[in-house]
């Protein structure tokens, strides 16, 4: 996995324009597509048993619906894939929901997206006849086959029309709808599998009621001709690792910080946190002679998630490049990445053997990026069609196909992009001035006794509030001293007023970012974490 110094050709990837021809690419291949565990045991189906599988779901639907919304919610699995992918091919319109919401919010996104049928766990959403009379637990798939075998489903689709619908996962707590084309996620898969190409099985556990879990690494490894373990259960996780062996796992931050926590916590308890730490010294200094034991040096933690990982391709929010050098050290690349649901949702990403530590990555082919005003600018088929029945929302980012995303950014001179923050963060200071939240916190998070944390505005002052490591936790002094720091040879407007220390961590929405808003103002009201 050495760094290059140079970018390389685009990886050969077919260019598709529907999710048929998708599942039609490798209809007769017998190879394993799909894997996963249930009661105890693991499962298979191949290629040709997926294309099957859907043909005959489709067929079901095709003769049950038209052109409806049909929405899909549980826990990951064989069956939620399937169900996804055939409502769509069937030409209707699959909306994506949260297992985990309450139902009192499922109810309000069903009114909102005119949902005509829900199909539904029964693990995680046994009450859903109760708020919808139209509700079919995902648990009896094989009627819904077996009727599929009477039907034959013309399969004619309108690629540019929505096909699927996601619920953003705002930070503010307010989600919309955003309204997906067969054409634009086609696109997205296209441009993200020229950049990044795995080399054998994928994890994917990343909820697919969010476009990077069910997209990214769903989609993706099925694009390229990769087995995928389905993991349905984050309690079940590190199982799902030592039998699925992957390769490639697809992670948020909030995976790779506790996947860092957990190997330090585990070599304390077992007194080879010492070790731990020569071991890393010494093959950091090897690799700079071009000797490279990684593998046989941290054996034992590799083994922990399945032994053949090599790459965690990250988004969904920013990851600090300390998890980037600190994971390359024990011989697994984090290939950092940007997206947004509203681009279906790949932008940019890291590629295998060119990489930038502190970007998100390349470009992804096919798609156009600017940035105006110091905000990131996204054209392309990967753009959404629109939010689903809110036009002035809509108005608001999108103008003339061209998606204002909120972020801002920049680009060096070798195309990798940066981002340095959100626009509606800004800490607008009283010269007018605008300093980014995002590049204080970054600069902060490096220090060891920093596990989070947020830097706002408050009565004209900037304020940090710190969520500290085990060690440091309720030591001011420690934190006053890191303060001061920061603050010298900055001018007296952009120093840091004082930092706040919490006891708990900052709460986080599902996706696992910090819900900046709640937390800056249950800080400035004194209700929680203290």
């Amino acid at each position: 996995m050495k760094q290059l110094e140079t970018n390389y050709d685009y990886y050969d990837v077919p260019k598709l324009t529907s999710l048929a021809e998708l599942i039609e690419l490798r209809k007769e291949t017998k190879k394993t597509a799909i894997s996963w565990r249930e009661d105890g045991k693991i499962f298979h189906k191949s290629f040709a048993d997926v294309y099957k599988d859907i043909k005959l779901l489709s067929g079901y639907f095709y003769a049950n619906y038209q052109n409806k919304n049909i929405a899909v919610i549980g826990e990951n699995s064989y069956e939620w894939f399937i169900t996804a992918l055939a409502i769509i091919v069937s030409g209707n319109i699959c909306v994506a929901l949260d297992k985990d919401s309450d139902l009192e919010l499922i109810s309000k996104e069903l009114k909102q997206t005119h949902v005509s049928a829900v199909y539904y766990s029964l693990n995680y959403c046994e009450k859903m006849g109760e708020i919808f009379r139209e509700s079919y637990p995902l648990e009896e798939m094989d009627d819904y086959l077996k009727i599929g075998k009477k039907v034959h489903n013309k399969n004619v689709q309108d690629v540019e029309k929505c096909a699927m619908i996601f619920f953003t996962s705002g930070t503010t707590g307010y989600g919309k709808a955003v309204m997906l084309s067969q054409k634009s996620i086609m696109a997205d898969l296209y441009g993200a599998a020229s950049l990044y190409s795995p080399a054998g099985r994928a994890a994917s556990f990343l909820p697919y009621h969010h476009a990077f879990g069910f997209v990214t690494s769903l989609l993706m490894p099925f694009y390229y001709g990769c087995d995928t373990f389905i993991s349905g259960s984050l309690k079940h996780l590190m199982d799902d690792f030592k039998d699925g062996r992957p390769d490639t796992i697809f992670a948020v931050p909030m995976v790779v910080e506790t996947m860092y926590r957990q190997i330090w916590r585990t070599a304390r308890r077992e007194k080879r946190d010492k070790r731990l730490e020569r071991g890393i010294k010494i093959s950091n200094a090897l690799q700079k002679i071009g000797i490279d034991w990684r593998k046989k040096f941290f054996k034992s933690i590799l083994e922990e998630f399945g032994g053949n990982v090599n790459y965690i391709i990250c988004g969904g929010a920013a990851l600090d490049v300390k998890y980037v050098e600190w994971f390359r050290s024990i011989g697994i690349e984090v290939l950092v990445g940007y997206g947004i649901t509203e681009c279906s949702p790949v932008v940019a990403v890291n590629r295998n053997h060119y990489k930038r530590d502190g970007s998100v990555g390349q470009i992804c082919r096919d798609v156009n990026v600017s940035i105006i005003d110091g905000e990131i600018v996204v054209s392309g088929d990967v753009v959404m069609n629109e939010y689903y029945k809110d036009r002035k929302a809509t108005e608001q980012v999108l103008r003339n196909g061209h998606f204002f995303t909120g972020d801002l950014g920049r680009l060096d001179e070798d195309g990798f992009l940066y981002i340095t923050g959100r626009k509606k963060n800004l800490i607008i200071l009283s010269n007018g001035e605008n300093v980014s939240p995002e590049e204080i916190e970054t600069e902060l998070a490096r220090d060891i006794g920093v596990v989070e944390v947020i830097a706002y505005q408050d009565d004209n002052r900037i304020i940090v509030s710190v969520y500290p490591n085990r060690k440091y936790m309720g030591d001011q002094e420690y934190f006053d001293e890191l303060i001061g720091e920061y603050n010298k040879g900055k001018p007296k407007n952009r120093q840091i007023a004082f930092v706040r220390l919490r006891t708990s961590e900052f709460p986080r929405n599902n996706n696992g970012k910090i819900l900046r808003d709640k937390t800056i103002r249950e800080e400035k009201d004194g209700k929680e974490g203290y």
